[in-house]
This record gives C-alpha cells, structure tokens and sequence, in this order.
C-alpha cells in the first residue's frame, strides 16, 4: 500500500458553517500561479509535440472538453472568483494541453454523471479525482496518472476514538456519493462487519464533499472516507476543526476518462502523459503539491485492479 504523508500548504480554502467550501482564497493556489498553469496553451499551437496525434474531432473543434467536479480540494476546486477551475488535476491538465497544442475548457459537473456524460459526448473526457476501477472500465478507457487511497476523517479529537476502519461498524459515516470510497463500504466494509455481527456502516452520501464534512462537524456522522490527499489538505485548511486517523485503505490508480469510442483520444492522452513523466514536470507538479509517493512511473491504461 503506498502511503502519501504530505500535502501542498500554500493552496486556500474557505471554511463555512463548520464544513470546508470546495474553493479557492487569494488567488495564490496551484493553478493560477504555478509553472503549470503558465505554460497552458489558449490558442491552437499545431506545432506542439503531440499535435497529430489528437483525433481529427478534437483538431476540427479545437479545444479538448473536460468534464470535474470542481468540488475535490486540493484536486480540483474553484479560485476565488467562483469560476476558475484550480488544483492539481487543472495543472497536469495544463501540462498535457501543452503537449497536445490544444486548449482544455473545464466544465463544472456532477461527478457521478461525468461518466454518462464522456459516453454521450458532451465532454470529451473527465478529469476529476476518478478512480479507476473494473466497474467503470466497462464504460469507459483509463489513462491513469495518480496513486491514491482512502483515509478516515473525522472531528479534531478524534471524539469517538476510531483507529481503523474497522471501528465503523455499526457507525454513521458520511461521504460523496458515486465515490470509489462508498462503493468500499457497500462491497467489503458492511459485509465485514456484518459477518463480525458488528452491524452495518450507515452511510450519508452527498453529491458534493463539503456537504459529507458539515455532517461530521455538526455530530450527525462520526466519520468520513475520503482520497487520502484530499483528507489531509481538508484537516489542514480547517483551522483545526477536522483531523485524519488510520491508516489508508484501497489504494489505487486515478484515471483520466475518455469513450471507448475514442481510443484516438486516449493513446494521445497517454502519450502526453509519458512525454511529462520524462521530462520531470509531473514530478515537479507533484513536489508542488507535496504528493511526490503518488507519482506513477509509466502512463498505463486501465490498470486499476
């Protein structure tokens, strides 16, 4: 299991109402200041290093269209202006997009429709904090460029004493529904619990992760499961509100979605990503972010197991 101990300080977060705002503070966070984001093509550079490798439906529109849930700090969350898509999947998108020598337009969504929404073409993929899983590579193609596992949350203190996930049977958790976390506790946590007679794990589940936090600030939940990465930035931005315990379970490839119908999309997309492994830059993206263990070495396809 490969474990990720750090997470970027200098990214902002606003806390409302006890629960974290998926959005950005001055301005200064990944994204609208990093080396990534400078280098993002806005206009159409034929020139660029993988430029003929793109489908010719990408060429004709001139812009690749990605569907996020800007709601996923540090991975993907809006800017001060409530606008602008921030994180760490905007800048390896801006490095891609450099590569391939078109612009990416980041199109705010619901993240457990991303998927139907690649299939159907209104998006030309999703790049979102996606786990890639068997079940969701029946839909859609995986070029995978980030390790991450689940992690528990909960209530600075730590109130109701958790160590392990296995203290959730028969609790109340909340977390984002269509989530790689609520499938583990529907598949293998309640039925390990419910086989230990321990009860079942109750779950919340929000469209949004800022909505599953407020349920455990306010005590209607004692836990939530989140990407390990996302929990740790979550307990540092809250000023003290909210802590991680435990050790991460699940840890697995996030992938970029593209159609099964576009395996020209994908191989451009993996290609991209290979070119940024080797000449450092995804390693620089992720010293920024201080997530250097979730680096993968190679691009893969669908290599979630």
């Amino acid at each position: 299991m490969k474990m990720i101990t750090r997470v970027l300080a200098p990214l902002t977060a606003v806390v409302l109402a006890g629960g974290l705002a998926a959005c950005g503070g001055n301005g200064a966070a990944a994204g609208s200041g990093s080396p990534a984001a400078a280098s993002a093509p806005t206009t159409v550079n034929t020139s660029a290093p993988l430029y003929a490798k793109l489908p010719q439906s990408v060429k004709d529109k001139g812009s690749i269209q990605v569907g996020t849930d800007a709601a996923y700090a540090p991975m993907e969350y809006f800017d001060a202006d409530g606008k602008t898509v921030i994180g760490f999947d905007k800048d390896l998108g801006d490095l891609l997009a450099k590569q391939l020598g078109v612009p990416f337009v980041y199109n705010n969504s619901t993240f457990d429709g991303l998927v139907t929404q690649v299939n159907s073409k209104r998006f030309d993929t999703a790049i979102t904090a996606m786990s890639d899983t068997p079940d969701r590579q029946k839909e859609v193609d995986f070029v995978d460029y980030y390790m991450s596992g689940s992690v528990m949350i909960v209530k600075a203190g730590n109130p109701h004493a958790l160590k392990s996930v296995d203290d959730l049977c028969g609790q109340t958790i909340a977390l984002q529904r269509g989530t790689v976390q609520d499938a583990y506790v529907t598949d293998e946590l309640t039925p390990k619990c419910e086989q230990a007679g321990k009860g079942k794990v109750n779950v919340l589940a929000f469209d949004h992760e800022s909505e599953a936090m407020l349920q455990i600030q306010q005590d209607r939940a004692v836990a939530g499961l989140q990407d390990y990465p996302v929990a740790v930035y979550s307990a540092k931005q809250s000023g003290g509100k909210y802590e991680t315990v435990g050790d991460q379970v699940t840890a697995a490839p996030l992938g970029i979605a593209v159609s099964k119908d576009n395996p020209e999309l994908r191989d451009a997309f993996k290609e991209a990503l290979q070119a940024v492994i080797t000449d450092g830059s995804y390693a620089k993206l992720l010293d920024t972010y201080g997530t250097p263990q979730s680096a993968v070495t190679e691009a893969a396809i669908n290599s979630g197991k």
